[in-house]
């Protein structure tokens, strides 16, 4: 930069004499790995005078301040290393991001949530966002659809350690889950157990019906009510052969299980074994997300069913008859007052934007349906899955090729399994309702 100590006008004025603003660029040196800054490659660099800008062959070398080695990189400054994305943000004139300070807000800022969520946040944001756009609420708005892609794919780099990391240093362009995203059919599935719990409860139903949602957006429109009807009647029949296949699946799953007991003296040392290999199981299930409410559903069920059998045609086993039935209905009457809670709120919604309700209040009410919408999502999960587990333990208790002993023995070793379910600590989490599945 130069300087002249001209004068004009009245007095001595020195004069600072300015320059074109130039882009400056920086990335980390390949040798010394100290962060260097340079001029954006352009055809009137200074450094670059006298050269033919066609032979450059896209790439040119910076030297390094402090150790003087060369860095190649192309005519967008990023390095032409294969490594050089450990080394130097790709995107131009911005630094490597910080977990404070990320290379990108574009995911925080689809979810509403800042660049230091907590992980309970980030998954809080999610859920909220996931039930103002569902397809159902909305109308079949194609606009919400997408919605949901976005947000779908925000949380899925945001919500994995490493891929936030990534995300945070480099920016969108590179990070993402191996293997592509996700439909979101299949990762909102997910957020009931995941592939953890599938050998146990099977797929939750949820999920196709959700991908069903998305995918037959326009088709009501275009339809006619012969044709709906038709098509209505041919998901109904897939849904039951689906469930069969699933029931069959988990009898065999259950049954293997069992097995590890059945099959031995069912002594003590056994049994004792045999609680540790089901405690171990159930330690590592919990922490998968609704994982305490899954192994709380699932082992009411299972010791619900082995009590029922074990009691024979006594006074118990009626008992524990008229248990299993009141349960039915108080969990169908919660999730019914549930989805009646969520139909409200969407009702306070509409009214609110025929009214202009202010930004707060309106917020504070999509935060409340958002909520509901989840536990609505949570206790209709929970009931289908209580569903499935009942009619899988008659048919591995029921079987009538096992003797009576045998039978007993499956009983007993099905207790154990659901006593140490149910005996997982509830945790505390802020997104999820923690009361919904602890019966």
């Amino acid at each position: 930069m130069s300087s002249s100590s001209t004068s004009t006008g009245v007095g001595a004025i020195p004069i600072i004499h300015s320059r074109k603003p130039v882009t400056t660029l920086r990335i980390a040196c390949e040798s010394c790995k100290l962060q260097i800054e340079f001029q954006k490659p352009t055809s009137d660099h200074p450094d670059l005078a006298g050269t033919k800008w066609s032979s450059l062959q896209n790439t040119v070398g910076v030297r390094c301040w402090s150790c003087n080695a060369i860095t190649h990189v192309d005519m967008q400054g990023r390095p032409k290393a294969s490594d050089a994305s450990e080394r130097a943000s790709p995107f131009g004139s911005r630094s490597l991001g910080t977990d404070e300070n990320p290379a990108s807000m574009a995911y925080y800022d689809e979810l509403g949530v800042s660049a230091t969520a907590t992980a309970g946040e980030i998954k809080k944001a999610y859920y909220q966002l996931a039930m103002k756009y569902h397809p159902d609420k909305n109308g079949g708005d194609a606009d919400a659809a997408e919605r949901v892609q976005r947000i779908s794919e925000a949380y899925q780099v945001l919500s994995d350690p490493k891929l936030r990391k990534q995300y945070n240093q480099f920016g969108k362009d590179d990070a993402g889950p191996e293997g592509g995203f996700v439909d979101p059919s299949s990762f909102f599935k997910a957020q009931f157990g995941g592939d953890r719990f599938v050998d146990i409860i099977g797929e939750i139903s949820i999920a196709e019906d959700f991908k069903h949602a998305i995918e037959t957006i326009d088709d009501d429109d275009k339809l006619t009510p012969e044709e709906r009807a038709k098509r209505d009647a041919a998901q109904t029949e897939e849904k039951q052969r689906a469930r069969e296949a699933r029931v069959a699946k988990l009898v065999s799953n259950l049954i293997h299980k069992l097995s590890i007991l059945t099959e031995t003296d069912m002594d003590e040392k056994a049994t004792k074994a045999f609680e540790q290999i089901v405690k171990m199981e159930a330690d590592e299930l919990k922490e998968e997300s609704y994982g305490v409410e899954l192994l709380h559903a699932t082992g009411y069920t299972y010791t619900l069913k082995a009590k029922q059998y074990l009691a024979g045609s006594s006074f118990g086993s009626y008992w524990h008859s008229m248990a299993e039935k009141a349960h039915v209905v108080s969990e169908t009457v919660s999730t019914f007052k549930s989805a009646i809670d969520l139909q409200r709120s969407f009702s306070q919604l509409s009214e609110a934007d025929k009214k202009g309700m202010a930004r707060e209040e309106r917020e504070k009410l999509e935060e409340a349906a958002a909520m509901r919408g989840l536990e609505a999502l949570w206790k209709g999960s929970k009931m289908e899955v209580q569903s499935v587990l009942r009619e899988v333990c008659d048919r591995v208790l029921g079987d009538k090729a096992l003797s009576k002993e045998q039978a007993r023995r499956r009983a007993v070793a099905l207790k154990i399994v659901g006593q140490t379910y149910q005996a997982v600590p509830a945790k505390v989490e802020p997104s999820a309702p923690v009361s919904a599945g602890s019966k």
